[in-house]
């Protein structure tokens, strides 16, 4: 679609239509990398049969954690001390924000509410540090001071402002973040969801630090039975079993083909997909899609499902360039979908990829200024 009609065919979504986005990791890039060849090697590593080689397993279980922990998990660190290097992927959150939150702020219809769901696969804490950063109303499901409690009631609330002379109400924009892999801030103790710091971050790298000689995993490692094979096992497994047991404390989903079982073992998981699956069959409702390649095959499915059963429902699917654009349209497009209602968005050949902060500058920014115009 031409660049102009783009824009004013979004401007009238906003206006008219319930606003998701689904999120993946190509937004938090280049700090934070994307899962490589972990889902793979995870899911390759379950599927082979070790029985009786319990240490083997371990070994390559814990070097695999190993890379998604020192690629993506600890660099969390980071973003929570605000640190010079993750300052460029904060700011396009930021500035992403502020466009969505303005056009939610002018959108004259009083029929719909001024709410926003971000869902997204992301375990990182870019988008929570965004909002509080930017003061954006927005609900993650915690509610509590001292001891915020993670509640699935706590979503879909609305806010209003009274002003102080002559009680005239309005309505303010609200951003419910839904994190349907979990998140890094989840602690879960006693069956209850608490709000941390990263605390278990915390404790896990002084325990990855003492341990030597795990296998160095590239992008390149594809085969785990060639990981298996030729490896050297330590004598003592006392501090890989010690890694490995704080890693699986975390409330996150970890990145295997199994996770949708290990989803609907846990209710809040399970919840959190029904609630995304619900968004997508309301009428007149739009599905941005930014960073997610579909590889995830769950999200896939229950996405794909919402496109074929309301022929209300509008994606746009914004990709990183042509190449990845038809990319994703071949694993959507392996299943038949009868409404013609997907939107691909991918650079012209003159412009540069579709990075986060090309996409705010295409898209996003003109969109908030031709409706401050108005």
């Amino acid at each position: 679609m031409e660049r102009s009609k783009l824009l004013q065919d979004l401007k009238e979504t906003f206006q008219d239509c319930n606003i998701n986005f689904l999120i993946g990791s190509g937004l938090s890039r280049p700090f934070l990398d994307t899962l490589g060849n972990i889902e793979v090697l995870l899911s390759n590593l379950d599927e082979l049969d070790l029985s009786g080689q319990s240490e083997r397993y371990r070994f390559v279980k814990a070097s695999i954690y190993r890379k998604f922990f020192l690629n993506v998990i600890e660099k969390n660190l980071s973003i929570l001390r605000e640190e010079p290097e993750s300052k460029e992927v904060l700011d396009n959150y930021k500035m992403f924000l502020r466009c969505i939150n303005i056009l939610l702020l002018k959108r004259k219809t009083t029929l719909l509410n001024k709410q926003v769901n971000l869902f997204t696969t992301n375990i990182d804490i870019f988008i929570e540090k965004a909002l509080e950063e930017t003061s954006i109303e927005f609900n993650d499901g915690f509610n509590g001071r001292f001891y915020p409690i993670f509640n699935l009631s706590n979503f879909k609330k609305s806010y209003f402002k009274k002003s102080l002379h002559y009680d005239n109400t309005s309505e303010i924009p609200v951003f419910n973040l839904l994190k349907v892999h979990g998140s890094l801030t989840w602690r879960t103790e006693e069956n209850v969801i608490n709000f941390s710091r990263l605390l278990m971050v915390r404790k896990i790298k002084p325990a990855l630090d003492k341990i030597e000689n795990l296998i160095e995993i590239d992008d390149g490692n594809s085969d785990v039975e060639n990981l298996i094979e030729g490896i050297e096992l330590p004598d003592d497994f006392t501090k890989i079993d010690k890694f490995l047991e704080l890693y699986e404390t975390l409330s996150i989903v970890n990145p295997n083909k199994e996770k949708f079982k290990q989803t609907i073992l846990n209710q809040t998981y399970y919840e959190l997909l029904r609630i995304f699956s619900n968004e997508l069959e309301k009428e007149n409702t739009a599905l941005f899609v930014l960073g997610f390649s579909f590889a995830d095959e769950h999200v896939k499915e229950i996405t794909l499902r919402a496109l074929n059963s309301n022929p209300t429902l509008k994606a746009y699917i914004f990709a990183y360039n042509e190449d990845a654009a038809a990319q994703i349209k071949s694993r959507i497009e392996s299943v038949m979908l009868r409404n013609d209602n997907i939107e691909y968005i991918f650079p012209e050949e003159d412009e540069a990829p579709f990075t986060f902060n090309e996409i705010n500058d295409k898209v996003f920014r003109p969109l908030k200024n031709s409706i401050r115009e108005n």
